[in-house]
């Protein structure tokens, strides 16, 4: 007789991704199974392997990218996204383990393809709140909002490769870097 599931899939999905945010170790079945307080065999039957794990995951990501602005805000939600992005409370091996997972994606097509899938989405995103920005005078741009998007991205992804390697991942914190691009631009 099998054994009554006690945590949704998305329950077990969110404790993952919570503990790979600080997680200083690269993805591994059994880091993944002690995060969501199961066996690495339950997760296997559960989502049907290792990379099934890591789909669902991707997916579930791609899914919370938001496709609008969230309130009357677009300029305090462009900072938040900043704020999320933020490595100051990481370890440098925390800000390694977290590229160790672009890595893996980049591995694989299907992980590939929800990467790029959801940085697209998050790229129509930002350019919404741009737009939304600029027309209530909170930026003041002539740039087109698709190109400062794109520019607030790439700012963001340079700055975790330059976190990775400083002594203090802090001195480099993607966070700051797109504040300042923001700022820039108010």
């Amino acid at each position: 007789m099998a054994r009554p599931r006690t945590s949704t899939d998305d329950e077990i999905l969110e404790r993952i991704a919570t503990a790979l945010q600080v997680s200083s170790n690269g993805w591994t079945l059994a880091g993944a199974a002690a995060a969501a307080g199961l066996h690495p065999a339950t997760l296997i039957k559960r989502f049907g392997s290792r990379e099934g794990v890591l789909l669902a995951l991707s997916r579930r990501w791609v899914e919370s990218v938001p496709t609008g602005p969230a309130g009357p805000d677009p300029h305090a939600e462009l900072l938040a996204w900043a704020a999320s992005l933020s490595v100051r409370d990481v370890s440098s091996a925390a800000v390694l383990a977290r590229l160790d997972m672009l890595a893996e994606d980049l591995r694989s097509g299907e992980l590939r393809e929800l990467l790029h899938l959801g940085w697209q989405r998050q790229l129509d995103h930002l350019t919404v709140l741009i737009e939304a920005a600029i027309d209530r005078g909170d930026l003041r741009v002539s740039t087109a909002p698709r190109l400062v998007a794109r520019s607030l991205m790439d700012t963001a992804a340079g700055a975790l490769l330059r976190a990775a390697v400083a002594p203090d991942p802090a001195d480099a914190d993607p966070c700051s870097a797109v504040h300042d691009l923001l700022e820039s631009l108010t």
